[in-house]
C-alpha cells in the first residue's frame, strides 16, 4: 500500500540463501558430536560466503531485471556431496573446552 501511494512500481524481492556460515552463534550450538560433524562439513567462514554472494547480488541489481532471483551458496547437491565425501580422519577443534578434539572415525 505504501509503495502504491508513492507510485513506486519497480520493487523486486530476491531470495538470498547463504547456507551455514561459521559464526559465534552457530558455534555455540556445537555441543554434540553430530552438531560438530555437520558444522565442520557444511559451514563456511563469512568471507568465503560473501566472496561468492556479493558479486551475484551486485550483478542482479546492475542488470535491471524485474524477475525475482534465488541466489544459493549451499545447494542441496553441494551439501550432499560434502557430507558423503568426508575424510574419515577429520579433526574438529573444540570451542567449549570440554573435550580438546573430536576425531571422526568411520562406522
Amino acid at each position: 500500500a505504501e509503495l502504491q501511494m508513492h507510485d513506486v512500481k519497480n520493487v523486486v524481492v530476491h531470495n538470498l540463501s547463504p547456507g551455514m556460515v561459521t559464526t559465534d552463534l552457530l558455534m555455540s550450538g556445537a555441543n554434540t558430536k553430530q552438531a560438530k560433524f555437520f558444522i565442520n562439513v557444511l559451514a563456511e567462514p563469512p568471507e568465503v560466503v560473501a566472496q561468492y554472494l556479493v558479486p551475484k547480488v551486485r550483478s542482479i541489481a546492475g542488470s535491471g531485471s524485474t524477475k525475482p532471483t534465488y541466489v544459493r551458496f549451499l545447494t542441496g547437491l553441494k551439501a550432499y556431496s560434502q557430507i558423503f565425501s568426508v575424510d574419515s580422519n577429520i579433526v574438529i577443534p573444540s570451542t567449549t573446552g570440554e573435550d580438546p578434539l573430536l576425531h571422526l572415525q568411520p562406522s
